[in-house]
């Protein structure tokens, strides 16, 4: 996320071997645990270099010369505060999850995107100058939805994400980032890789893995989950050919079966989930353990009310410009949760309330019509 850089790649060489070169090259002493190595295969899947195998021996696509790598996390820390204490690793998440608001390929609401922009100018820039509002560049810093859906020209979008920029008056340059971040992680997409499944059905779904475990949502609707599973339930993961199945801790409980067709994807769904759990383990020792650190609490409250104040002040500016007929199925599911009091938490508690063997046979009954 932060340039290009070149590496000769021997036949002996792993991925931690190369993660080791990257991460010594970035100055991060303390290692990327998080991080791994994004590729394109040849048929122009995403998929993530195995650290344990050598780099040369996986499906990199062949014929890409030079072959392309990016440095990108691959697990999402539950609390940017408590993982991400190097600042240079704070500023490559960050830019990985901008860039992901910006492409919407993570759902951002208008009023937040517009504060987003004016925090990310915070950290390239400083304080508001003059002389640097005409270095703001709308199109650069906001999602081509958001930009559609209002009735502004880029001059005015320039001047309302100025203006969220002047409110970041005497912010440091580094609690800019870690204020986007901590804002950020309560985004519904974030930290979420989306794989196409069915049921027995045959019904197409999305199974969302993230560091809380994994959720079903309706073909149409990536933001609202209608079920899921947090890893504390899940005993074991496994699949034969097309088929997952998903055991219980509650030895009783009925297993949670989909389908996913190719098998290379489904290898990858595993290690994710695998690695997922993982991490999930690890934080809930360290949270037993006492060594988790949190921010002091009335300082949080204070940043929290005094963001809320902000975002309605650009939230009422926009809606009188808004052109309610270009809204996505992500806004719809998103302004359906707002009015119902719900956010990404209590979406994915509510998804994940009752007896499993409720939730299993719901996912069984799901229908296209459904979705």
């Amino acid at each position: 996320m932060d340039g290009k850089e070149a590496y000769e790649i021997d036949s002996k060489l792993t991925g931690q071997g190369l993660l080791d070169m990257v991460t010594g090259k970035l100055g991060l002493t303390g290692g990327a645990p998080l991080f791994s190595f994004q590729y394109a295969d040849k048929k122009g899947n995403e998929a993530f270099l195995k650290l344990d195998k050598k780099c040369l021996s996986q499906d990199l696509n062949k014929k890409e010369v030079p072959r392309q790598l990016e440095f990108k996390a691959k697990f999402f820390p539950e609390s940017v505060g408590d993982e991400l204490l190097d600042p240079v690793m704070q500023q490559l998440f960050w830019k990985q999850i901008r860039a992901g608001i910006v492409d919407d390929s993570i759902y951002c609401p208008p009023e937040l995107c517009v504060l987003f922009a004016a925090q990310a100018i915070q950290f390239e820039h400083g304080d508001f100058a003059p002389e640097n509002a005409a270095k703001v560049v709308a199109a650069d810093e906001l999602p081509a939805r958001v930009i559609s859906q209002h009735g502004l020209t880029a001059e005015a979008w320039g001047e309302r994400i100025v203006n969220a920029w002047q409110g970041q008056r005497g912010i440091s340059k580094e609690a800019a980032v870690m204020d986007y971040l901590n804002i950020a992680q309560d985004l519904e997409q974030y930290g979420i890789t989306y794989f196409e499944v069915t049921n027995k059905k045959g019904t197409r779904l999305w199974l969302g893995v993230h560091n809380l475990g994994m959720d079903v949502y309706e073909f149409n609707n990536k933001v609202t989950p209608r079920l899921g599973f947090p890893w504390n339930e899940i005993r074991n993961i496994s699949f034969n050919d097309k088929k997952f199945t998903i055991k219980m801790v509650n030895k009783e409980a009925t297993d949670f079966k989909f389908f996913s067709p190719r098998f290379k994807v489904n290898k990858r769904i595993l290690a994710l989930c695998v690695g997922n759990h993982q991490h999930f383990v690890r934080r809930r020792h360290a949270q037993a353990a006492g060594e988790l650190v949190e921010e002091d609490r009335g300082t949080l409250e204070a940043k929290l009310r005094r963001t809320k104040e902000q975002l309605l002040a650009i939230r009422r500016d926009l809606d009188a410009v808004k052109d309610v007929s270009k809204e996505t199925p992500e806004d719809k599911a998103y302004a359906a949760q707002q009015a119902a009091g719900m956010d990404k938490f209590k979406t994915m508690k509510k998804a994940q309330s009752g007896d499993a063997a409720r939730r299993v046979e719901d996912f069984e009954n799901l229908e296209d019509t459904e979705c």
